[in-house]
C-alpha cells in the first residue's frame, strides 16, 4: 500500500487548542479526496502507582459525554514541551504527586481518523504526595484505587475513558513481566 500525499490544507476554524482543517488528499489510484482533521498539540497521561499498588484516578467533568468521568491525570502538551516535561506537570496539578521514576508506556491514539492527537502514556513509580493545584477551569476528585480493581473497572465498563483504559492495560502488563 503507498500513503496518500497531502496536497492541500485549509485551516477552516482556529479554537482555544484545536484547529478544524480540510485537507485534500491524493491516492495512489491518482483520485483526490477531502478529509475533515482536527489538528492536536497532543498531551501526556500518567499512572501513578503508589507503594500500595494504588493508582491515582482524578474525577472531572467532560462536557462531550456531559457527564463525569473517572480517568488518569493527564492533560495537553504546550507549544514545544517535551510529553515526559507534560507528564511531571500535570500529575503535580492534578494529583499533588511527584515521581522518582518515570516509564514509558507508549502511546495511545483516540480517534485517527478525525484527530491528530498523540496521547503520550507513563507509568510513574516512587511516589511523593502533596496538596494538588488544578488549573482554574478544572474541578477534580482524587481517588486512589488497588490497581487490579481499576483493571476490573476496565474490564466491566465502568472506567470507560480510552486513555485511562489502555494505560492502564499496560501498565498492568508491564508489571506483570
Amino acid at each position: 500500500m503507498i500513503k496518500p500525499k497531502q496536497i492541500a490544507s485549509r485551516a477552516l476554524q482556529q479554537g482555544r487548542v484545536v484547529t478544524f482543517c480540510s485537507d485534500r488528499l491524493l491516492f495512489a489510484n491518482g483520485q483526490e479526496y477531502d478529509i475533515d482533521m482536527i489538528r492536536h498539540p497532543g498531551a501526556s497521561a500518567i499512572v501513578a502507582l503508589d507503594a500500595q499498588r494504588r493508582v491515582c484516578l482524578v474525577r472531572q467533568y467532560r462536557h462531550g459525554v456531559e457527564d463525569f468521568l473517572w480517568e488518569i491525570p493527564a492533560g495537553k502538551l504546550d507549544r514545544g514541551e517535551p510529553p515526559q516535561t507534560a507528564a511531571i506537570r500535570e500529575l503535580a496539578e492534578e494529583a499533588g504527586v511527584t515521581a522518582g521514576h518515570w516509564e514509558s508506556l507508549g502511546e495511545f491514539l483516540p480517534a485517527p481518523g478525525l484527530i491528530t492527537e498523540r496521547v503520550h502514556l507513563f507509568l510513574a513509580m516512587r511516589l511523593t504526595k502533596g496538596e494538588p493545584f488544578p488549573e482554574g477551569d478544572e474541578e477534580l476528585e482524587l481517588q486512589w484505587l488497588p490497581l487490579e480493581q481499576a483493571m476490573r473497572m476496565v474490564i466491566d465498563g465502568r472506567l470507560d475513558d480510552g486513555k485511562t483504559a489502555m494505560a492502564l492495560i499496560r501498565a498492568h502488563g508491564r508489571l506483570q513481566t
